[in-house]
């Protein structure tokens, strides 16, 4: 629809004649309105008096959606609109007024043609209106729309509720965050996600104002299972873009709300695998088997440490008794661990092998030095990586002296008899019953004695 002019003077000789005619406005011709829409730029204001006959024998123009501001300040202009339907199954002029408090302030003829609606507009002065309320409205012959409009100081507009909408859809994660479909915040803030006790477990940084897609919320610790999750839109309300809600006691950067309800959406985050934290969780394995040992090491049999680091030795109160240089990453195999203090022999005690990162990259073992803070244990599911043994201390080692006989050593062969005897022994030598005696080191040698000549036969 568009706001009409007010009639041409052509549309009024028109509209005089038809009438004292006794012929009506149904006569006029179809070239007749044409001239009509033709001629209807050339306008004339007709004030306080309208000069167009009111015929019974036609229905009254209609009105409808009266629009006007409920109040202005004093001497600012105000511009008033309804909508005008002729009813008629011909072209019809009739007289549209615009009244404050019942009197007529503006009356003009309208033309319209068969069925047709059209916008009219009133321009009210309202500089000599003193502060008040006052009715007003647009009447044709039958009918009229009216409301009121409040001249003075006007009260500061309400400012609009800040809203907001969320999509939080079911999905896969890792654990570490979840994905908020789509967000819109009309003032900005954040996402907060609560668990199913209300619990805000993640949040977002600070989200400006507008649409929002795939929105990634970290998560305050890594999910270890699937769960039922609930992202809702929080405001900024002190302004500093840092999310207050939690350290304010709720004072402070409090959730959208509509209709005094927070505004929510609820998701079923199922986890697929154990949680990253975005790199490769460093792992190890030991194998630490019972043993004896003298007390002052141990071995560990076997151990891979992902990123390399120690293994330290534990007794049954926890303390660390003994512990490696730093060891490269990959497998080792009979890792020696010397002890701190020697176990005393004839006992058997309980060890534990504990794997170690070197986590300040100094390859020294700074656990004990640093209270714990530092290459701290490897895990695995927040355990560290350990394994017991047996160990049994036997008796210390000695060394075996070389020890002395003074027995002789005898060889015999065909019934002769070899003696051998060094420092202050005697060597005899025996051979077909003759003796050879040898004697060294501060013994007198002596010579075997003169051969005598053995007679069987008895002398005469």
């Amino acid at each position: 629809m568009s706001t009409r002019t007010r009639i041409a003077g052509v549309l009024v000789v028109v509209a005089l004649v038809a009438a004292a005619s006794g012929t009506g406005l149904a006569a006029v011709d179809t070239q007749q309105a044409q001239v009509q829409e033709q001629t209807q730029t050339q306008t004339q204001t007709q004030t306080q008096y309208c000069t167009y006959p009111s015929n019974g024998t036609y229905e009254s123009f209609g009105v409808s959606n009266l629009s006007a501001p409920s109040g202005v300040e004093a001497g600012e202009p105000v511009t008033v609109s309804a909508d005008i339907t002729n009813p008629n199954d011909v072209p019809m002029i009739q007289c549209v007024e615009f009244r404050l408090e019942g009197d007529v302030v503006e009356r003009t003829g309208w033309a319209l043609n068969p069925n047709e609606t059209e916008t009219i507009e009133f321009d009210v002065n309202t500089t000599d209106l003193e502060d008040g309320t006052y009715i007003h409205g647009v009447e044709t012959r039958d009918f009229g729309e009216l409301a009121t409009l409040t001249v003075g100081e006007q009260p500061e507009p309400e400012p609009e509720e800040p809203t907001a909408t969320l999509r939080f859809d079911d999905q896969e994660s890792d654990g570490t965050n979840v994905t908020v479909a789509s967000a819109n915040l009309s003032d900005g803030g954040y996402i907060a996600i609560l668990d199913e006790n209300g619990s805000v477990v993640g949040a977002t940084d600070y989200l400006d104002s507008g649409p929002q897609e795939n929105v990634t919320v970290s998560l305050l610790e890594p999910l270890n299972e699937s769960a039922n999750l609930t992202a809702q839109a929080h405001l900024d309300t002190n302004g500093n873009q840092t999310l207050d809600f939690l350290t304010s006691n709720g004072t402070e950067d409090g959730p959208y709300t509509m209709n005094d309800t927070p505004v929510t959406d609820d998701a079923v985050v199922t986890v697929s695998e154990e949680p990253t934290n975005g790199t490769d969780e460093p792992t190890a394995t030991l194998q630490f088997d019972d043993q004896e040992s003298d007390g002052s090491n141990v071995t560990v049999t076997s151990a891979n440490l992902s990123d390399g680091g120690y293994i330290a030795i534990l007794d049954e109160n926890g303390s660390v008794v003994g512990a490696t240089d730093y060891l490269d990453s990959g497998p080792q195999e009979n890792v020696t661990v010397p002890l701190l203090e020697p176990l005393s022999e004839n006992e058997s005690v309980n060890l534990t092998a504990q794997a170690h990162l070197d986590t300040n990259d100094n390859q020294t073992l700074d656990f004990l030095t640093s209270n714990g803070t530092e290459d701290g244990p490897y895990t695995v599911n927040g355990t560290p990586v350990t394994d017991d043994a047996v160990v049994t201390i036997g008796e210390e080692p000695t060394t075996e002296e070389p020890t002395t006989t003074d027995e002789p050593e005898t060889t015999t062969t065909d019934d002769d008899t070899e003696t051998t005897t060094t420092d202050d022994d005697t060597e005899t030598t025996t051979t077909d019953d003759d003796t050879e005696t040898t004697t060294t080191d501060d013994d007198t040698e002596t010579a075997p004695p003169t051969e005598t000549p053995i007679h069987n036969e008895t002398e005469s």
